[in-house]
């Protein structure tokens, strides 16, 4: 544990992790914006795409959530999550943008699940 998280500060992994998940909701807007052709598709993809996630977020996975996941299952939503979006990035984007946000993503949240709560 560092001093930071000894106060009560985010550690860096904790940083990171909340840097993803802000990656994760500007991903999703691209997405949103690349895929369907009329102005009216975008918006409502977008809108679409932000609200399941901003849903599951907050209803499984925030730490303060009223049906928060045990940390294998919450650990399990979370990569899955982050895989679901480097995907939809590969559908729109280029290759080395899904691939590096996949890597980056799964890799800080795994670090930092495991480093916050034991995985058994």
């Amino acid at each position: 544990m560092t001093t930071g998280e000894a106060q009560g500060r985010p550690g860096v992994l904790e940083v990171g992790v909340f840097l993803a998940e802000v990656a994760m909701l500007a991903a999703l807007v691209y997405v949103g914006l690349a895929l369907p052709s009329s102005v009216i598709g975008r918006i409502a993809l977008v809108a679409g795409l932000l609200a399941i996630y901003i849903v599951i977020w907050g209803r499984w996975l925030a730490p303060k959530a009223p049906r928060r996941l045990g940390p294998r299952s919450g650990l399990s939503l979370k990569v899955t999550i982050f895989a679901v979006g480097s995907m939809l990035l590969l559908w729109v984007g280029p290759l080395w943008l899904a691939i590096a946000f996949f890597l980056v993503t799964e890799a800080l949240v795994v670090a930092a699940e495991s480093q916050r709560r034991p995985l058994r």
